[in-house]
């Protein structure tokens, strides 16, 4: 596709260019709810659901430098012997600085005491801890499908308020996700993320995560949360990054692969054939300044991103893929006003800091041959391509890419950011979203 006069570019030269980019590189969580305050249940069941609550608890991750705890969230027993589900998040401070924090419970009745995390999945966002002095009874997981449109409980201690339950119902899966997750017409709150989500039997169909806001929240499905309790593993501490960088490694080759080998459908963009959601868990979302008629540029962009990314704790997160479209063209400029009114620039969309991350090492390469001349700067197309690695997670790298093409009194620029990829997927899904912008 080209969406500008000029000569195609040679493959053979972006997986040169695309290289280059390699030399020389070495590689608290609060809860993430925020709606209104938990509604209770209102109808005939609500004497059944108080039997649940000894299998409800607070988790509490606690600073004992500070004396106090550092973030909560809530979790639910699921056997005898004192097996917990809860978020990977609630837990993530202690699983990002285990020397620096203990996990403690709080049951509904104020008892307190310590937990051991046994197993977690990043991916889906879970946990799996041993109580110390378990309750005799626990909570099963339903075999049942759950019904569009079933009333599905949620039960968690939002705030550090007590345990409450809400209810609402089950509206399906979330349908642009990369992973499973089931969105519940209920308001889940900061604190009951980890609680459990029960049918009408008090089964569990789901694990709480998060909130959308105005009475629309996510599940994680019950099926996730008992396979990682049937895989019963114990996992030690000093083996903690290593097994988020393989669960994430597991989780983004085979989601990736797909955007390289798969077809990416042609949508329209400034009149232009490009493409746009490439698949059902990106959302797209355009905007143009046309209302503006005394605007010296015309501009339109589009803005894409997947629906799933994985957090590990308040300063890192990975899997996010981000791309975005700028199209500008001069109204009232001449081309010397207009090169120098147009400043593009790429930035990452994971969060991440030095304390996770090398820093970024870039290539700029100009594709059509020849660099812009001080006489003429008007026709050129550019490539800059950056890529950082993880510090903890050796292997796994962040990558940006822009592509910037000028011709004469238009400008196209095309923005690739990925996050926490391997090194040879980079190449590719760089060396395809070049091809298709052109």
């Amino acid at each position: 596709m080209i969406l500008f006069p000029g000569r195609i570019m040679d493959k053979k030269r972006i997986i040169v260019v695309l290289g280059l980019c390699f030399y020389g590189l070495q590689a608290q969580a609060e809860d993430i709810g925020n709606a209104s305050a938990a509604s209770s249940l209102g109808d005939s069941n609500a004497q059944s659901f108080e039997a649940y609550y000894d299998q409800v608890y607070q988790i509490r991750v606690v600073s004992p430098q500070a004396g106090s705890k550092s973030s909560i969230g809530s979790g639910f027993q699921v056997s005898s012997d004192g097996l917990i589900v809860t978020n990977y998040h609630v837990v993530s401070s202690f699983v990002q600085a285990p020397q620096n924090h203990r996990i403690e419970y709080q049951s509904h009745t104020g008892q307190k005491g310590s937990l051991e995390l046994l197993d977690f999945d990043v991916i889906h966002d879970l946990a799996v801890l041993r109580h110390s002095s378990p309750s005799p009874s626990f909570l099963e997981f339903s075999s049942d499908m759950l019904a569009k449109g079933e009333t599905v409980y949620a039960l968690g201690n939002p705030r550090d308020f007590g345990t409450s339950l809400v209810k609402g119902p089950n509206n399906g899966m979330v349908e642009h996700s990369y992973n499973d997750q089931i969105l519940f017409s209920g308001s889940l709150n900061p604190g009951m993320s980890g609680g459990p989500a029960v049918n009408a039997l008090g089964k569990v169909v789901g694990v709480n995560v998060a909130t959308a806001g105005s009475q629309l929240s996510f599940l994680v499905p019950a099926k996730n949360a008992l396979n990682l309790v049937n895989a019963a593993r114990a996992i030690d501490r000093a083996d903690y990054q290593s097994e988020i960088a393989s669960q994430i490694r597991l989780w983004q080759r085979p989601r990736v692969q797909q955007l390289i080998d798969n077809d990416w459908a042609v949508e329209k963009f400034a009149g232009n054939d490009l493409f746009g959601e490439i698949r059902k868990d990106f959302q797209c979302w355009g905007q143009t300044n046309e209302s503006n008629k005394e605007r010296d540029i015309a501009s339109v962009s589009k803005s894409c991103r997947a629906g799933n990314s994985v957090y590990l704790d308040s300063s890192l997160s990975a899997g996010e893929l981000y791309f975005s479209f700028d199209h500008s063209r001069a109204v009232t400029l001449n081309s010397l006003q207009f090169t120098s009114a147009i400043r593009p620039w790429m930035s990452a969309n994971n969060s991440s800091n030095y304390d996770n991350s090398t820093s970024y090492r870039c290539h700029v390469d100009f594709l059509e041959g020849e660099e812009p001349s001080q006489k003429d700067d008007s026709h050129y197309t550019r490539l800059t391509t950056c890529v950082r690695g993880f510090k903890k997670m050796p292997g796994l790298y962040d990558s940006l890419l822009m592509l910037e093409r000028i011709n004469g009194l238009e400008q196209f620029v095309s923005h690739l950011s990925i996050s926490a990829i391997e090194r040879d997927q980079i190449s590719q899904l760089n060396r395809k979203f070049i091809e298709e912008s052109l």
